[in-house]
């Protein structure tokens, strides 16, 4: 028996160094990520607090678009953030969209005469980069009403729990109230859902299991890693099943492109229509405040009138 090796340890100075330097480079980035101004941006926040629901206390920020004519009414957007702003807690977390992801410069953008490269914020194809300034120059966008409700956690091991008490409260309490409260159209053709990552798993699984209710659906980077199945379960056929417009957004950067190609694959083996679209940018919040807020709203701003996407 040979001699034994002794490990290796790290003194509890050079240990101290490396939480230091960690912590640094934690700290630096949340401050250059706090002397960053926000983009300017053209919704009207509005809060809804809801004090008792199924899922408990939870809270919606109502983004309303300038400039609508007296007595007009315009599609309904629901939009679920991701699991970041969920960790932060429902009076915080219900901002990601409005906030976090600054969809009200999104929104500003794509309202402007000509579209410009900034409002992907550097990440974004020549070829797609065109092909939206030439669609945009042709059907100016109009926008819609959006509903960003605080989007619980259903990646847990009470992920079922969780998900159907928030499925029921989005289908008969928030919507309903957004149909009454809001200048909105209330039939299923004009109203849509759609989320990134945690929100685009929500998404897909209340938008499919709800054609009654949405009449569009669509997901951006949703995490649906080892939920394909969950995803698909939401989905039951029937001849009298209403037609929806759903579609799927990857990206060459995104932790679940590869899931999310699965899924478009096991989708299509169902004949379940849709749609796929791979853009530029990461899983990361430059790509919420980038081309995944334009896409989004450009696409719904489209599929809620029944129109082509582009």
């Amino acid at each position: 028996m040979g001699p034994r090796r002794r490990r290796a340890r790290i003194s509890a100075p050079t240990l101290v160094a490396l939480a230091m330097g960690v912590g640094l480079i934690v700290l630096s980035r949340l401050l250059a990520s706090a002397q960053t101004p926000p983009r300017p941006g053209s919704l009207r926040t509005v809060l809804w607090d809801f004090p008792q629901t199924p899922v408990g206390p939870m809270r919606a920020v109502v983004m309303l678009p300038p400039g609508a004519p007296q007595g007009a009414r315009l599609p309904l957007l629901l939009a679920l953030h991701g699991w970041g702003e969920t960790l932060r807690g429902v009076e915080r977390g219900a901002f990601g969209w409005s906030r976090d992801y600054e969809l009200g410069a999104s929104d500003r953008e794509l309202r402007m005469r000509s579209l410009r490269r900034e409002a992907f914020l550097g990440h974004v194809d020549d070829g797609r980069f065109q092909q939206l300034r030439r669609d945009l120059a042709a059907r100016p966008y109009r926008g819609m009403v959006v509903v960003a409700p605080f989007t619980p956690d259903v990646l847990g091991a009470d992920a079922g729990t969780l998900q159907s008490g928030f499925d029921r409260w989005v289908v008969e309490t928030l919507v309903p109230r957004a149909r009454r409260e809001l200048p909105v159209l209330a039939d299923r053709a004009a109203t849509g859902i759609d989320g990134v990552s945690l929100g685009g798993l929500h998404s897909l699984e209340i938008g499919l299991a709800h054609p009654e209710v949405f009449g569009v659906v669509g997901a951006l980077q949703p995490a649906v890693r080892g939920r394909i199945d969950r995803v698909l379960s939401r989905y039951v056929p029937s001849p009298s099943r209403p037609p929806q417009r759903v579609r799927l957004v990857t990206s060459r950067g995104d932790v679940y492109r590869r899931d999310v190609s699965a899924l478009d694959a096991a989708m299509r083996a169902r004949g379940i229509a849709h749609d796929l679209r791979v853009v530029a940018g990461p899983h990361d919040y430059v790509f919420n405040r980038g081309p995944g807020g334009v896409e989004m709203l450009l696409f719904h701003d489209r599929a809620l009138r029944g129109l082509p996407a582009e």
